[in-house]
């Protein structure tokens, strides 16, 4: 009988050994469920990263479709290289625009006169590609550099962005208006 005496008392709570391996799973299932968190953390991180940086090449590539929307005349039509006159936003005063690639800055010139380093306004870094293709009326490509400046009447843009190891990329089309 004392043999029966001593598994009752046994029965009534968990040994060592049983706490432990407890312990060990439940360890288990903490370590699993923080991987899954972070890698949700990681996973968020990437996508404001990629939204971050759609958002920045779409407002680059508006203020370039503005800036040539309202070209007067073209005087350099190259394919990594654009430069035009335009009227200022209500005058008649004509000002020189130019869209360049300075290292791995967008540059964007603005100048009354003859322009220089102080006239350049970084519009975009990290720009990996820059590329103007230049129509004429008919939707014909003139290839570049465009000997005929005047027939210049569509400019798509090809803009590259790369961001900590994210890329990006948009095409637009400004339509020139004469």
């Amino acid at each position: 009988m004392k043999v029966l005496g001593d598994l009752k008392e046994r029965e009534e709570g968990f040994s060592l050994v049983e706490l432990l391996i407890a312990f060990a799973i439940l360890a288990l299932l903490v370590y699993a469920a923080f991987n899954i968190l972070d890698v949700n953390v990681k996973a968020g991180g990437v996508y404001a990263a990629r939204a971050d940086l759609s958002q920045e090449l779409r407002e680059t590539g508006t203020t370039m479709v503005d800036q040539l929307r309202m070209a007067y005349s073209f005087t350099t039509a190259e394919a990594g290289n654009v430069v035009f006159t335009a009227y200022l936003t209500g005058t008649t005063q004509l000002y020189n625009v130019q869209f360049f690639l300075q290292g791995s800055d967008l540059i964007h010139r603005v100048s009354t006169g003859i322009p220089g380093p102080s006239d350049n306004r970084v519009l975009a870094s990290d720009v990996t590609r820059l590329k103007f293709t230049y129509y004429d009326s008919a939707g014909s490509v003139l290839s570049a550099p465009v000997a005929s400046l005047s027939s210049i009447a569509k400019v798509e843009i090809e803009l590259t962005m790369n961001k900590s190891g994210i890329e990006d990329s948009i095409t637009t089309i400004a339509r020139i208006r004469k």
